[in-house]
């Protein structure tokens, strides 16, 4: 009897230091800086918190023995050495723009423009693909289609993986988090999915402070410009160019695409689209009055695309487009050609994109042409017209521009976003998607005041005579926004990120080195020591203390706000031991010994069951 008291209590010992090894095992390491090994050059531009992320990376890496000197230069000397000097070890760089496609080509690949990380072919040369694995993936990539297929999307993942595992150019951080606060009475409005796409669902519950007219929305903005698409440079111009035309596709903010003025798209093969056009939809009535019931047909979409790609500010992104042919009044074959370099058609996925343009009315627009007899003459007047008095087959037209001072949007009571029977297509999932369904009685004004005065638009929103504003650049305000119930507050991610950049050039001697490691020869040592970085840098606490941990912590090399896109199972840095053990594999000794769970719990239970051991032989001989 006494014989199994002591074993119950030597099995309970055992459960409970076993519980005990396990909470210590699993709990994070602190640790203080060391002597360095070696020291490293990290640069940025000044002017913003970036200075702030070189001082972060000096703390965090000083852990692991590894010597930061952070430079901070004005911009115009930055960017010389991102693309000609390259004088550093690190470097922090934000990219931003695009991100309907995974498609980072000019950035990632080894002759990619923005390539700042220097990734060469022959850091993961692959005999059997006659690339490196890393341009092998992107390349393959641009050939899959279905352009938005799950066989893609599973490609891109596995690009993703393989790229900040076995290449790590990059220590990814955040991407900023933006801010809009509105009136509390305001219904319906998604911040993701933005004005222009919740006008059919959003409507006023009551009348608040200041407010005027209860049948429109009032937002700022800057001074538009250009209002052609063709030309445009500025997000104000676009603004009112997206609220008056429709694209042919339309990609939600999940980056979903779903058939707009196209009816549909179909891939016959790889390098031939048809798309079928939408019927029953007129342009809105022209400036000029030469129609006042003009139908959308392909020779609009025909017209748009060549303008585009002949003379438009971006002929350059329209270079895929081989060749197209009209079949009838709603039919076009679209040919693809990724490579106009070789003789046949090569499929090229990320074209997709480029069908959410806005279609420009091809009866307005050509006129007249040049010698050719096809090419539009940009001279002609309505080209000048059209600049400043836009007009488009979409939800809104322009009811009045007073310089300097505001731009107002009338809703068009005979566009086909409010015509039931067009809309009714199941394809579409118009109501969920858009509102308008039959009957609706929302809001038939959207008055655009220019105020690029942020203090002075700050205050016209707090007296009510604005109903939406973007908040995020004042912090304080924010905070009082979302404390007051009169105020509702939304965020959202971006289409941008920005990350800790890699110098892997062979002119590094330690980042950059490539002779295997005598620990693991299968990892280069400058691979180790990225490792190591990546898994030093604390990016929470950098987040917690520089952006009060509002900023979206990312660890791929695409924007978090991509979506579908972003591999969810993505290696994951930021473990301290995991940088310990890659500084080892590096060849420098930091005195460490593995504290990875598995190998605390294999020694405390081996250790325990020795004790254990000991004790009951003990036990037994006293019996």
């Amino acid at each position: 009897m006494k014989v199994n008291k002591v074993k119950t209590t030597l099995l309970v010992g055992v459960i409970m230091t076993l519980f005990v090894a396990s909470a210590i095992a699993v709990r994070p390491t602190k640790t203080d800086a060391i002597d360095p090994f070696f020291t490293l050059v990290f640069k940025t531009n000044g002017g913003g918190v970036r200075p702030d992320y070189g001082n972060f990376l000096k703390q965090h890496c000083a852990r692991i023995g590894i010597n930061i000197d952070v430079i901070v230069q004005d911009w115009p000397t930055f960017v010389g050495e991102l693309i000609a000097f390259r004088d550093f070890d690190v470097c922090y760089v934000g990219l931003t723009g695009g991100g309907a496609d995974p498609d980072f080509t000019g950035v990632y690949d080894e002759n990619g423009s923005l390539n700042l990380f220097g990734y060469h072919t022959s850091m993961d040369w692959d005999d059997d693909k006659n690339t490196g694995l890393n341009e092998w993936y992107m390349k393959e990539g641009n050939l899959i289609m279905p352009p938005d297929s799950e066989e893609r999307v599973q490609h891109y993942w596995e690009w993703q993986q393989y790229f900040m595992d076995k290449i790590c150019p990059m220590a990814p951080t955040y991407s900023p988090r933006a801010y809009t606060a509105f009136w509390a009475d305001l219904e319906g409005y998604n911040m993701s999915d933005g004005i222009l796409q919740s006008w059919g669902l959003m409507d006023w519950t009551g009348t608040h402070t200041g407010q005027v007219d209860d049948s429109e929305l009032v937002r700022v903005d800057a001074a538009w410009s250009d209002l052609n698409p063709l030309f445009q440079d500025d997000t104000s111009s676009s603004f009112i160019s997206t609220a008056t035309m429709d694209p042919l596709i339309f990609y939600d903010a999940d980056l979903t695409v779903w058939p707009h003025l196209a009816e549909s798209y179909t891939m016959l093969n790889d390098t031939w689209m048809r798309i079928v056009i939408r019927q029953g939809i007129e342009w809105a009535d022209d400036p000029d009055g030469l129609s006042t019931n003009e139908v959308f047909d392909v020779d609009d979409v025909y017209f748009t695309i060549y303008a585009w790609r002949e003379v438009s500010n971006d002929q350059h992104l329209w270079s895929w487009v081989k060749d197209m042919v009209k079949l009838d009044q709603w039919t076009l074959d679209l040919f693809i050609d990724g490579d106009p370099s070789t003789p046949e058609n090569d499929a090229y996925a990320p074209f997709l994109p480029s069908l959410n343009t806005r279609i420009i009315p091809e009866y307005y627009l050509n006129q007249s042409q040049l010698a050719d007899g096809v090419t539009p003459d940009i001279t002609h007047p309505s080209w000048n017209t059209f600049a400043t008095n836009c007009f488009g087959t979409g939800v809104f037209e322009i009811g009045s521009f007073t310089e300097g001072v505001e731009t107002v949007l009338n809703v068009r009571s005979d566009s086909w976003r409010l015509d039931p029977v067009v809309t009714a297509d199941p394809a579409l999932d118009w109501a969920n998607r858009f509102g308008y369904g039959t009957g609706w009685a929302g809001m038939t004004q959207l008055r655009i005041r220019i105020i690029p005065d942020q203090q002075t638009a700050m205050l016209e929103f707090e007296s009510g005579k604005v109903d939406i504003l973007a908040v995020g650049w004042n912090p304080t305000k924010k905070d009082e926004f979302v404390a007051d119930p009169d105020f509702t507050v939304q965020d959202d991610t971006q289409f941008s990120y920005g990350f800790f950049g890699h110098n892997m050039r062979e002119s590094r001697p330690i980042i950059g080195n490539r002779a295997p490691s005598l620990i693991d020869p299968t990892l280069s040592i400058g691979l180790c020591v990225r490792k190591a970085i990546n898994y030093a840098l604390d990016r929470f606490e950098i987040n917690n203390v520089i952006h009060r941990g509002e900023y979206a912590i990312t660890d791929t090399p695409l924007y978090p706000k991509m979506g579908i896109w972003n591999n969810p199972n993505i290696i994951r840095y930021n473990f301290i031991d995991k940088a310990r053990e890659y500084m080892t594999k590096a060849g420098y000794d930091l005195g460490w010994t593995p504290t990875t769970p598995g190998f605390t719990m294999l020694v405390a239970f081996t250790s325990i069951m020795a004790i254990a051991t000991i004790t009951y032989l003990i036990v037994k001989k006293r019996k």
